[in-house]
């Protein structure tokens, strides 16, 4: 926790504080912000001013746990003596940030009980969401974290080779292979190349392929046949101490590329066109304006229901990438949650546009980096067409 830049953001936002409150270890961004660890189930209150020392209100029980923060922890033992403390520390303030989300219109933000926003609110304090700061001091990538994410995703396109050449020989020579055959082989390929995951990799088969967070299992694998269309969804990190997340999906026909359907090739079309419009836009406005992950969702949605498949489009648009899958960084959101914050330098995201119909689905993903130079596609190379097997 950098306390002297986190204090430069706050006056330059004009607000007076970040209060960040937890109850049973629940808001994972003061969890992870703090570095509490251990037995952490009591309410705790953690004020950082825009200026002068930080201020911890903790339960007498658990004062240890943040004994290595900076600033004054105070302990407490009940409710009344907890209220009385916070109202003391915020004296003066007017508006401070908290892991609030207005409407609730972001849920990963919206990390503290309504009781305790009305809480702050009801000492006369103006409450406003903390979405940009956790976007700016923990999503936001070091240098090591960037070069281990550049391993990792030139990794993740060598498996998804590797995984295609597996299938075309099980095609070519006549052998029985099924999606969660092809799940297992990506683990192990994985291990081979010292990664780890959170999930399982998915692999699916023509209708399957048309749920987006299928997941195969050995009793309900389908098999792969000639004829098949198959969608791969790999994500991996290295096993190191900055791993970052790579994450992509790639799409396969499990024939000759002249026996590609021609609907096949028109709708994977169109989700390539979107993918492509949507880097376009950030590419074209980063360096300008403020970008914010909605706006690039828009943009990405448009294509797809220009294309009279809208309702087809059933999921945002990308997610924050980090040493999570899921990182606490904007997403390119604009139908699951109204995502408007600010895509910044170091933040790192997928775009993953999609289509999906009872009989197939079609998805392309990449992952894009916020840099020095602009925003940079860092899975490459892109595919522009579905790949042929045989």
């Amino acid at each position: 926790m950098d306390l002297a830049k986190i204090q430069q953001y706050l006056a330059e936002q004009k607000l007076d504080g970040w209060l960040m409150a937890d109850f049973h270890a629940r808001n994972n961004v003061a969890v992870e912000m703090l570095g509490l660890s251990g037995i952490v189930t009591r309410r705790s209150f953690y004020f950082i001013p825009a200026m002068g020392e930080p201020s911890g209100i903790v339960n007498i029980i658990e004062k240890s746990k943040f004994a290595h923060l900076p600033g004054k922890i105070t302990a407490y033992a009940g409710y009344e003596a907890l209220e009385k403390q916070i109202k003391a520390v915020l004296s003066g303030c007017n508006r401070v940030a908290m892991e609030y989300s207005p409407k609730g219109r972001l849920p990963y933000i919206g990390l503290v009980d309504a009781g305790t926003v009305e809480l702050v609110k009801g000492l006369g304090v103006e409450v406003v969401s903390s979405a940009d700061l956790v976007a700016n001091f923990q999503a936001r990538l070091s240098a090591e974290q960037i070069a281990a994410h550049r391993i990792a995703a030139r990794n993740i396109i060598e498996i998804k080779d590797r995984t295609f050449e597996f299938i075309a020989g099980a095609l070519k020579d006549g052998r029985p292979l099924g999606e969660y055959d092809v799940a297992r082989y990506i683990l192990e390929q994985f291990d081979r190349y010292d990664m780890e995951t959170h999930d399982n990799p998915i692999c699916g088969v023509n209708g399957n392929a048309g749920d987006p967070h299928y997941e195969p299992s050995e009793e309900t694998s389908k098999a792969i046949e000639k004829g098949s269309l198959i969608l791969v969804d790999l994500w991996g990190k290295m096993k190191h101490p900055h791993g970052v997340y790579a994450d992509v999906t790639w799409m396969a026909y499990a024939g000759r590329a002249a026996d590609i359907p021609a609907q096949y090739r028109s709708l994977f079309a169109v989700v390539v066109e979107a993918r492509d419009a949507a880097v376009e836009f950030i590419r074209a406005n980063i360096d300008s304006r403020p970008v914010y992950g909605a706006d690039v969702d828009d943009v990405c949605r448009k294509v797809i229901a220009d294309a009279g498949y809208g309702e087809k489009f059933t999921h945002r648009t990308g997610h924050s990438i980090t040493s999570e899958g899921h990182g606490p960084g904007p997403n390119i959101d604009n139908l699951e949650t109204e995502d408007k914050r600010r895509l910044q330098r170091g933040h790192l995201f997928s775009i993953e546009p999609g289509v999906y119909l009872d009989d197939c689905g079609f998805r392309t993903e990449i992952n894009v980096l916020i840099g020095r130079d602009g925003a940079e596609i860092t899975t490459l190379p892109l595919q522009t067409g579905i790949t042929s097997l045989l």
